[in-house]
């Protein structure tokens, strides 16, 4: 007979089981270890179905691929929180740090625990609870360009279930390739060094994923339409699709489905500057989940940003001119760029461009393309670069010309055919 102790904890296993299936949604998956890892990383990617592979772009969908760690073009932080079945609690963070020319770096970290269950041997209830509970640190690099990039993950896993902890080493792989702006490619290996935990007595080795997508992006990536084929050990070839629209710079709504789990999802996003928070509904067997994260990123999150260092000017005044400084964050290099000056009514009156990245500084006196000053009003500025891949990258602002000062209302005395006019008060001569 099994030492009471090995039975219990058996007995705990068996009983947390299901919970670790309903993280995956997927009844292949149930009592795998490891199948919390696969629940997600932001709700911007459940939101999608978790086919990412081939456009991991940001920092969260990178943890599928670590090569989309390269497209990072400022330093990005993610946090997501779920909360699931019976006070189960699911948490991912990750922090992605670009560098100038020493490729990037992530450091990611996913947490789960469960509520409790009531622990019992094969012969009785031991009136007592147990709880089980993992986690995943990460440190990720990758390097490349626009085009073809490649990462890796090292990663450290832990397990806790009802007071038996282990804990192991991985590495997950990854590769991105896009030939052209309009289509991307991505592969990645999870665990090819799969962690092995031994709670008691029994190693359990992590299952192994390898993953194949391909994304299109359409409408200057306005439209990304995906798709991934997922083999896991122990589980059926899974399909996955995703698509994302965004109506305008702001608001995004997202769609998913996942064969093998058998679950639609459903999301929106809302960005503003550097701040962006998604939100996804998850509709499974089991009943539906609420998702949500924020994404914080530093520096120029578009791509491309102006900066003038007056809103106001006047070219009969001081202020002759304004000056536009021009940031850019973009993976790989800059073909060309252009600042397009529009007045109110949109008609354009001036355009400045040049090939290669953008001067540092860009200076508009208020004249026309012909040379002349323009009337009096606002001014809509646009700034717009176009990468190597051809994609478009653009940034507004405005700027207000005040032609001329305002004139003086102070009393002047005119000699007129040799006498003098008393002046009137209040009154413009």
């Amino acid at each position: 007979m099994m030492p009471r102790r090995a039975m219990a904890l058996s007995l705990a296993v068996l009983l947390a089981a299901p919970m670790v299936g309903s993280i995956a949604y997927a009844a292949d998956d149930a009592g795998v270890a490891g199948a919390f890892l696969r629940f997600g990383s932001s709700a911007r990617t459940l939101g999608m179905g978790n086919a990412v592979t081939a456009m991991p772009d940001d920092t969260a969908g990178a943890y599928w691929n670590p090569a989309g760690l390269a497209l990072l073009r400022t330093m990005e932080l993610t946090g997501m929180g779920a909360t699931l079945f019976d006070d189960t609690q699911f948490t991912f963070f990750s922090l992605g740090l670009p560098t100038e020319n020493a490729g990037t770096f992530a450091l990611t970290g996913s947490f789960f625990t469960s509520g409790s269950f009531e622990r019992a041997t094969l012969f009785e209830d031991l009136d007592e609870s147990f709880s089980e509970s993992s986690g995943l640190f990460a440190l990720s690099y990758a390097r490349g360009t626009g085009r073809f990039a490649w990462g890796v993950s090292l990663k450290s896993v832990s397990q806790t279930v009802a007071g038996a902890s282990g804990g192991g080493i991985g590495a997950d792989l990854g590769l991105y390739f896009r030939p052209h702006r309009s289509i991307s490619f991505g592969m990645a290996y999870q665990n090819a060094i799969a962690p092995t935990i031994t709670l008691d007595q029994q190693p359990e080795e992590f299952a192994r994923s390898l993953r194949g997508g391909t994304a299109l992006h359409f409408f200057q990536n306005r439209l990304l339409v995906s798709s991934d084929l997922i083999k896991t050990d122990t589980m059926d070839l899974d399909f996955r699709s995703g698509i994302e629209v965004w109506a305008n710079r702001s608001f995004a709504l997202r769609s998913g489905y996942d064969t093998v789990a058998e679950q639609s999802t459903f999301g929106a996003a809302f960005r503003w500057e550097n701040w962006q928070i998604d939100y996804s509904f998850l509709n499974h067997a089991l009943g539906g989940t609420n998702v949500l994260s924020a994404t914080l990123r530093f520096g120029v999150p578009y791509g491309v940003k102006v900066h003038r260092d007056r809103t106001l000017f006047s070219p009969s005044g001081e202020d002759k001119a304004v000056e536009f400084a021009i940031d850019t964050a973009v993976r790989g290099t800059v073909e060309n760029w252009q600042l397009v000056i529009q007045d109110d009514t949109g008609k354009q009156v001036r355009v400045l461009e040049g090939h290669g990245t953008p001067p540092e500084g860009v200076t508009w006196s208020g004249e026309d393309d012909n040379g002349r000053l323009v009337e009096d009003g606002n001014y809509h500025v646009k700034v717009v670069i176009l990468d190597e891949l051809g994609e478009q990258w653009d940034y507004d602002t405005s700027v207000r010309i005040l032609g001329f000062q305002s004139r003086t209302r102070s009393p002047i005395r005119v000699e007129i055919s040799g006498s003098e006019s008393e002046p009137q008060e209040g009154k413009d001569r």
